[in-house]
């Protein structure tokens, strides 16, 4: 199964936000395990090292992003994706539109996130703990 990480999960992980970071970590852990073919979005990573960096060293930071990198694929984005991303009608945020276009660009199952919002406007979208239960990670 291949998934879209968003950075709210992958967050959740690295600045350990109870009670989120356990099924982030589970969701993490079976990427590692390769039980599941894990992506993120190219944008995301600037928005987690911003986030991480805030607590940690930027030696840190950049190792924490290194470990991230094993784990999971990042998705390019082009100017292409842009585009079709910005004719999404469904979406009314941009980085929302973009990380739909990025789970099309890699022919992908679900966006794994905690953003309700998100859920609702697609079945494609999945919260971490309702994704592990059909994982098999109760």
């Amino acid at each position: 199964m291949k998934v879209l990480i968003d950075t709210n999960v992958i967050l959740d992980v690295l600045l350990k936000r109870t009670p989120f970071d356990v099924d982030a970590y589970n969701i993490l852990k079976l990427a590692e395990e390769k039980k599941i073919d894990a992506y993120l979005a190219a944008f995301s990573i600037t928005d987690i090292y911003y986030f991480i960096n805030k607590n940690l060293s930027h030696n840190d930071s950049i190792k924490t992003l290194e470990a991230l990198l094993s784990i999971v694929e990042v998705v390019s984005i082009t100017k292409h994706d842009i585009k079709r991303a910005m004719n999404f009608k469904e979406f009314r945020d941009l980085e929302d539109a973009l990380q739909m276009q990025c789970l099309k660009k890699l022919k992908g199952d679900l966006i794994i996130t905690r953003d309700e919002k998100y859920q609702k406007l697609t079945n494609k979208a999945i919260s971490p703990k309702d994704f592990l239960p059909n994982e098999g990670l109760t």
